[in-house]
């Protein structure tokens, strides 16, 4: 958090696997200014030393600092231990939305991943940049220092975890196997207590990632393209499965004429429901739902339209049904249809007098 600067309102928008972008989104007032800082939103998967992303990433230290026009600034900077590139001493940077930016003071020591394009400042842009202070830049530097010093090898290491989004598990002692694709050979390691897991460095080339059931757990394979000098952080998994199941049928006379907009209700066993009305085929499906038991019934043409005051949320109880699958008048007499996983039924027909 900027010191002294205080947070009217903070709005994420992240969408990602992988590597994903989107923005964060944050209104900040200083001074009794008020402005906009917008920034990427990454899930990055390569460890957090996207060296290779960058012209020069290198450990430096501020030696001074110029107020330029619109509130940004022109820094002086010292390299001190460089990663990539090879950065000029010093070296003249401009910043891009430095009001966002945490403060800067000279003396101050950074991990900076800056671009150099041709015939253009180099710019350290709050929008789309890694660097940061070296007080939280820990993890990323011994990244960057083992990178160093592993040669043409590259690191794989990532977590095993288990669960859904916004409610993950670690799974510990899990073994761990890649499968290299030029010959066959096989490398291992096991997750830690936190659900940590490390390869040691391993060759360049393609590697199937596989992990052995730990319980009824298994999470799904992977692929991964390692290039030498490259740290990758794979998460690991089990992918869950959109609902598949279906049910649907038909709405006809006795002498199989269809009947197009019919309202049709489908009510779960947590009292939960939802309608739809038949095409002109006089056909309904109710698609991309969860195992269960459900209930299905019709409102018969000429009978009242259903109300639903509103709404049809959670809480609100279902219309009464005119007719219900199975022939019954009342839900308590009512077929309930039970569905398994991905099963797929279009078979519950109506016939209407």
């Amino acid at each position: 958090m900027i010191s002294g600067r205080a947070l009217a309102l903070l709005f994420a928008a992240l969408f990602c696997a992988g590597t994903a972008s989107g923005q964060i989104i944050e209104v900040r007032t200083e001074g009794g200014k008020t402005f906009t800082c917008a920034r990427t939103g990454l899930s990055s998967s390569d460890c957090g030393a996207r060296s290779n992303w960058y012209s020069y990433v290198f450990v430096g230290s501020i030696s001074a600092i110029t107020p330029i026009e619109n509130d940004e600034k022109e820094i002086q900077i010292v390299p001190e231990e460089v990663f990539f590139g090879k950065p000029a001493t010093p070296l003249t940077v401009l910043t891009s939305a430095a009001l966002c930016l945490p403060n800067l003071a000279v003396g101050d020591s950074w991990l900076f991943f800056l671009r150099q394009e041709k015939d253009k400042p180099i710019v350290l842009d709050y929008y789309g940049n890694d660097s940061l202070p070296v007080v939280n830049a820990s993890k990323q530097i011994e990244t960057l220092r083992r990178l160093q010093n592993i040669g043409e090898f590259a690191l794989l290491r990532g977590e095993v975890l288990q669960g859904t989004w916004g409610d993950w598990h670690a799974v510990s002692g899990a073994h761990v196997i890649a499968h290299r694709g030029s010959d066959g050979i096989l490398f291992s390691c096991n997750s830690d207590a936190e659900g940590r897991y490390e390869f040691q460095p391993l060759s360049p080339g393609k590697y199937k990632i596989t992990v052995d059931p730990v319980g009824s757990f298994r999470p799904d394979d992977t692929e991964v393209n390692l290039r030498s000098g490259v740290c990758w952080d794979l998460m690991l998994s089990k992918s869950p499965k959109s609902p598949s199941a279906k049910l649907g049928g038909y709405v006809r006379r006795p002498n199989g004429a269809a009947l197009a907009d019919v309202a049709v209700l489908m009510i779960t066993t947590d009292n939960s429901w939802t309608t739809l009305q038949t095409n002109e085929n006089g056909h309904f499906s109710f698609d991309r739902l969860e195992p269960g038991e459900y209930v299905v019934g019709i409102n018969l043409p000429g009978a009242p339209a259903w109300e639903f005051a509103g709404s049809t949320g959670p809480g609100v109880p279902p219309p009464p049904a005119s007719l219900y699958y199975g022939g019954a008048a009342d839900r308590s007499s009512a077929v309930v249809v039970k569905l398994g996983e991905g099963e797929k039924r279009d078979n519950l027909d109506f016939i209407v007098p």
